[in-house]
């Protein structure tokens, strides 16, 4: 659901803005997306920061809105108030946080359908709404994590590399993110983005990894093979095997093991 309950475009303030929800009685509660055209101040973690022309800011429902133009100088601006339970909406790594797009036109031309549509059509559940939302909200989750895929790719490395030596620890999405000091959306968007796949698949495709290589050269049982792999259910283990490699374990041990003695049997007769 996505509630658009104001929005507009392109719009100029020829004296300027100053928009404080401590001071008017709605847009507290509401999510807000503006798309500054010309300089403004924005929140930061270091205060109020004159941002330039072309930065966006999603505000977070239920928090204080805090806005202005420099004094004096007109004020161009795309903006959205509206109210959603879209999780697309609340995972987007980067709420209340100024930061540039990295194609100004593509976004603004983005809000400008959404405020046409609202125009035609502001049923909350409007599907044309929700499908030019999710363009935008991905368009600028993918610019975030480009923003900082260098700033945290030593940090990925090092989480990968020990997913590839211990895939049998009890990896989360919620450890893994907490290790960064960042939040499990922004994670699994730097890390897909980063290897070109989700972080709990890579824990996945390694344990499946671990135990082929367990089944080729141990006598372990199948639940033993699992538990090593960081499977504490044997069903679980055995479907997510089947899923990845297409036989269960038994008979990927059973195939390996033939395809073994054809290759012994092939080198002998060729006295390799």
């Amino acid at each position: 659901m996505i509630d658009i309950l104001y929005s507009g475009y392109s719009y100029t303030h020829k004296n300027g803005i100053r928009f404080d929800t401590s001071t008017v009685h709605a847009g507290f509660e509401w999510w807000l997306l503006v798309f500054a055209r010309s300089p403004v101040y924005f929140p930061s973690d270091e205060g109020m920061v004159l941002c330039p022309a072309d930065t966006i800011i999603l505000f977070p429902q239920n928090t204080h809105k805090f806005y202005y133009s420099p004094e004096g100088e007109p004020y161009t601006n795309d903006w959205i108030h509206f109210r959603t339970d879209e999780s697309m909406i609340s995972d987007f790594p980067l709420k209340g946080v100024p930061f540039k797009p990295s194609d100004p036109d593509y976004i603004h031309n983005l809000m400008k359908l959404i405020s046409w549509e609202a125009q035609v059509n502001n049923n909350p559940s409007n599907p044309v709404i929700r499908d030019l939302f999710h363009a935008l909200v991905s368009k600028l989750s993918r610019d975030v994590a480009s923003r900082h895929e260098s700033t945290y790719l030593p940090q990925l490395q090092n989480l990968r590399k020990a997913i590839t030596l211990h895939p049998e620890n009890p990896w989360t999405v919620a450890m893994m993110s907490d290790s960064l000091s960042i939040s499990p959306a922004h994670l699994q968007l730097l890390y897909r983005n980063t290897f070109g796949i989700s972080c709990m698949n890579d824990v996945i495709r390694c344990r499946i990894k671990l135990a082929q290589d367990k089944l080729l050269y141990s006598a372990d049982t199948i639940s033993s093979v699992g538990e090593q792999c960081g499977y504490r259910n044997t069903e679980h283990f055995c479907r997510q095997f089947r899923k990845f490699t297409g036989l269960s374990p038994r008979q990927y041990r059973i195939k390996a093991m033939q395809n073994t003695n054809r290759e012994k049997d092939s080198n002998e007769e060729t006295g390799i």
